[in-house]
């Protein structure tokens, strides 16, 4: 069955049994990471046959290397469009949904109305390594001539917890996870900086894995969409399922990548 791996197997050890070794991009913490892909996980065994099991990192770091080593054989990440690493995973899917954008929000009550006045002051970022919630608002920040003091959490879920509690004056984070975040634990805030939109995440497939189990995985993933079967498995994720996607989706993120070298 489906489960999470934390732990740092050797690539071999993953494919004695044939287990396709699913990379999950840390944007939450790992228990919750789990409740979210271990039903789409069960689901694709049962619409494919074959075996899946998922793996992060302890950090973004660690889920990259792991990537650039080639150690997953699916990803789900926009992370394999940095130079390092473009060009090896092949988009199957993305999520069925409308652009993600990169946020800089503050608390509902703060005086802080514009990227402007977050000059010398904390903002927290998931990681270095996040792409809207990095890359993206620390783009516009240099664009600005904005010196900020950066604080990074684990994930996305640890810097909205730090903006919640007071302990830094604005955080970066995905548009729509802020959304879900603050819908689940009242958190008021305003959105002092918005980007433009850029396509959700992907899963990628690496080129080891038979044509025809990608051909199998593609179509169990664009069949979700309206499949009682896949209700529950979508339900825990909080959408309603993958749409077509290609590598040319992704140009743009390939662009803030070369643009900020982050």
């Amino acid at each position: 069955m489906a489960s999470l791996l934390l732990t740092m197997l050797p690539a071999a050890v993953m494919s004695q049994d044939k287990t396709l070794v699913v990379g999950v991009l840390n944007q939450q913490s790992a228990s919750k990471t789990a409740e979210r892909w271990n039903p789409i996980l069960r689901y694709l065994e049962e619409s494919t046959g074959l075996q899946f099991s998922f793996r992060m990192g302890a950090t973004v770091q660690d889920t990259n290397r792991l990537m650039g080593r080639g150690e997953f054989d699916l990803v789900f990440s926009n992370h394999n469009f940095r130079p390092e690493y473009d060009g090896t995973y092949k988009v199957l899917a993305r999520w069925n949904a409308k652009p993600i954008y990169g946020v800089i929000a503050v608390l509902k009550d703060s005086p802080i109305k514009s990227i402007r006045d977050l000059s010398s002051k904390k903002v927290v970022f998931p990681s270095r390594s996040a792409f809207v919630a990095y890359a993206v608002p620390m783009a516009a920040l240099r664009k600005s001539n904005i010196a900020i003091e950066p604080v990074f959490a684990a994930h996305q879920e640890g810097a909205l917890a730090q903006l919640k509690a007071g302990s830094v004056s604005a955080a970066a984070v995905n548009s729509r996870f802020l959304t879900q975040y603050a819908a689940q634990n009242g958190l008021s805030y305003r959105e002092i900086f918005t980007s433009e939109g850029f396509a959700d995440l992907p899963i990628s497939v690496h080129p080891r894995v038979p044509a025809e189990h990608a051909q199998a995985i593609q179509k169990a993933l664009l069949g979700m969409h309206g499949n009682p079967k896949a209700a529950e498995a979508l339900s825990a994720a909080g959408f309603d399922g993958f749409s077509m996607a290609s590598d040319r989706d992704y140009d743009n993120a390939r662009q803030v990548y070369k643009l900020t070298g982050d």
